[in-house]
């Protein structure tokens, strides 16, 4: 009992960061937390070479910090995507940038890559990089994982095909080291 309630401590400022009305951390401490978005993907399948596929897009959602209570919705998240698919190897190279609007209206952003199969997602590093009000000069870093699942597709008349699917975005050992 004694060890839950030290960890659900430990996650107040960082849920305190990104959901507001406290400190975001004492001096000297680098909290660190895991986090997720449940996202709708949508974007624009370009094929950029005879077995390669570009889509670029957006994932959007609603931004969850894991506690030992369970989620806690800390508010949503936006991110540019931009990725790139060999059909002959599966190999899958993503990159973009994220925009994080808490409940209060304070935002923070940052930028991505990642590295994975199709059908698999990728696994990469996130660096966050700044924010406006409370969330002024927040930094940090942690690695980035993109599950995209279910897709559903749309041939256009232009003949790009527009890519509808869902997914989760996991951030895990996000530390925040400045702020």
């Amino acid at each position: 009992m004694l060890t839950m309630i030290r960890r659900a401590l430990a996650l107040v400022p960082c849920l305190a960061v990104f959901a507001g009305g406290m400190p975001a951390f004492a001096q000297n401490e680098v909290p660190t937390f895991n986090a997720f978005a449940t996202v709708v993907a949508k974007g624009t399948i370009v094929r950029a070479a005879e077995k390669q596929a570009m889509v670029v897009g957006t994932l959007a959602g609603p931004f969850f910090i894991e506690t030992d209570e369970g989620p806690q919705q800390a508010g949503s998240v936006a991110c540019a995507v931009s990725a790139r698919a060999d059909q002959a190897s599966l190999r899958l190279t993503a990159s973009g940038a994220c925009s994080f609007t808490a409940h209060d209206g304070a935002t923070a952003w940052g930028d991505w890559e990642c590295a994975g199969y199709q059908l698999v997602g990728c696994r990469g590093t996130f660096k966050l990089a700044g924010g406006t009000a409370r969330l002024a000069g927040a930094t940090g870093e942690s690695t980035i994982i993109w599950r995209p699942t279910a897709h559903e597709f749309k041939k256009q008349l232009d003949g790009a095909t527009l890519d509808n699917a869902t997914g989760i975005l996991l951030w895990r050992d996000f530390k925040l080291t400045g702020k």
